[in-house]
């Protein structure tokens, strides 16, 4: 997918991001330097006890439509992210790749994904498009996938090929590592470049105890354009975090919530992991 020039784009933001991702090989994802990251929680001191949230329970951390201002946030299946497992011929690279599909390694107990898109009363759909992934990890799954995909950055920094799980072959010039948000117990940032489009892609990770935000972005008009929202980040790690300290997490999904949103391995109830 090629776009030119700035201008109104009308189509369905989530049937647009769909098609980039499968198209242009999910090229992007932002977020912080290697070794940056192992930042104490703000406004709150993190809980010494980590619930693994069930997938009823993790529905009540999905931001609603219009929560963020100026954003438009939409329910999304894990096939956004495409239908078939991506892959790569560089081992120390996998964590980047798999991180653009719809499974991940070590798999979730449970996740949700939302796509967000700028727009305004004025000038519609601006162009910016993203997904918010969140996912809930039992035992270390949380810590060991920001580390392996810390270590990726680093390894991966001069690009990298890759094949989508629909079979594409797509090569990535450069990873670059960016500043990470101050939130949560530490978070990741950075910086793809698809060789073929010439277009930059940001990914931010954010864990929380045993649950990781995920965000992506890309912008299909202006390249130049493309940003991570501090404040759709700082409202979903947010959400997560009260959650967390809630004394008694809720058991069920919010009454007027989504049905059952593609959790790997969703399981009953809640466990306990030590931070």
């Amino acid at each position: 997918m090629r776009v030119k020039g700035k201008r109104k784009l009308t189509a369905s933001p989530v049937g647009v991001l769909a098609a980039l991702l499968l198209l242009a090989g999910c090229s992007g994802v932002g977020g912080g330097r290697p070794g940056e990251g192992k930042n104490e929680v703000r406004g709150a001191e993190a809980p010494p006890v980590v619930r693994v949230f069930s997938a009823d329970q993790l529905k009540h951390v999905a931001l609603e439509s219009r929560e963020v201002p100026g954003f438009v946030l939409e329910r999304a299946s894990e096939g956004t992210a495409g239908h078939g497992l991506p892959g790569t011929d560089r081992l120390d690279c996998r964590p980047l790749v798999l991180a653009l599909g719809p499974r991940q390694e070590p798999a979730p107990v449970a996740s949700l994904v939302r796509t967000f898109s700028k727009s305004s009363r004025e000038h519609g759909f601006q162009g910016l498009l993203g997904t918010v992934r969140v996912s809930a990890y039992a035992d270390d799954g949380a810590r060991v996938t920001l580390r392996e995909l810390r270590r990726a950055v680093s390894d991966c920094a001069g690009g990298f090929a890759m094949r989508t799980g629909e079979g594409q072959p797509q090569r990535f010039e450069a990873v670059t590592a960016l500043p990470a948000p101050r939130l949560g117990a530490e978070a990741l940032a950075y910086r793809m470049v698809n060789a073929a489009e010439g277009a930059p892609s940001l990914v931010t990770v954010v864990r929380s105890g045993s649950t990781l935000s995920m965000f992506f972005a890309t912008h299909l008009s202006d390249p130049g354009a493309v940003e991570i929202p501090p404040a759709l980040v700082a409202a979903q790690v947010a959400k997560v975090e009260r959650l967390l300290r809630a004394e008694r997490p809720p058991t069920a999904a919010p009454a007027d919530g989504d049905p059952a949103e593609g959790g790997e391995g969703a399981e009953e109830g809640d466990g306990e992991v030590q931070e």
